[in-house]
């Protein structure tokens, strides 16, 4: 870090980190110039990893297991290989990302209407507990922020890893929590806010909530 601020004084430099623990905070290098942090609430998406047997979305199913586990299995599609047939369209992703064949093939076959639909009943029981968490890591950056002398901002966010076509983070669940977030980093004093990581050119969100993105995107540029 020192390195590239000598070389490139007129940018900032940062680190980048996610789940800001309140607790942990003060441990962190004095060095960064921005307080960028990344929000994956999880919360009923990791139910649904942990009911499929995904652990938090990163870990390979164990030995014991077999996979697909039939809750997984009643959510793929009809046309899902086997999973022993089964392998990336590109191997190096495997290495590179460090992500097990086990979550690609989940998010490569499964339905996303049965994907979807799981997370819609059970997230009630989230619902409230997920605004909370939200709530304490934006609090404790935006302070964080404040003593160090620097500005916040999220570069990522928020609900979690998702199936390319399933909804659930883009339709009107996923969107209020997006707008509950970006209120709340601009009512702590956040310099830049992302809506969801799902809205990039290479999602499908990026050419169906045009409208939404832009509408949420004026309120922080804004600010």
């Amino acid at each position: 870090m020192k390195l590239l601020q000598a070389r490139h004084p007129a940018v900032p430099v940062t680190y980048s980190l996610g789940e800001p623990w309140p607790g942990e905070l003060d441990d962190l290098p004095e060095q960064a110039q921005i307080a960028h942090f990344h929000f994956y609430v999880y919360g009923v998406l990791g139910a649904l990893y942990e009911a499929v047997g995904l652990g938090h979305g990163t870990e390979a199913a164990p030995e014991t297991v077999t996979w697909p586990t039939p809750e997984l299995a009643v959510m793929l599609r009809p046309d899902a290989p086997a999973f022993a047939d089964y392998q990336p369209d590109e191997p190096w992703r495997l290495a590179a990302t460090g992500i097990p064949r086990e979550l690609f093939y989940a998010h490569d076959w499964v339905d996303p209407d049965r994907w979807d639909l799981w997370l819609y009943e059970n997230y009630p029981a989230h619902r409230q507990a997920m605004r909370e968490t939200l709530a304490a890591w934006i609090d404790s950056v935006a302070e964080f922020a404040r003593l160090r002398g620097i500005p916040a901002v999220l570069g990522e966010g928020v609900v979690g890893y998702t199936p390319l076509l399933t909804r659930f983070e883009e339709d009107a669940v996923g969107k209020d929590i997006a707008e509950f977030v970006v209120e709340r980093c601009l009512a702590s004093g956040f310099q830049g806010v992302v809506l969801t990581s799902n809205a990039a050119p290479h999602h499908p969100m990026w050419h169906t909530d045009r409208d939404w993105m832009r509408r949420v995107n004026s309120r922080i540029t804004a600010g």
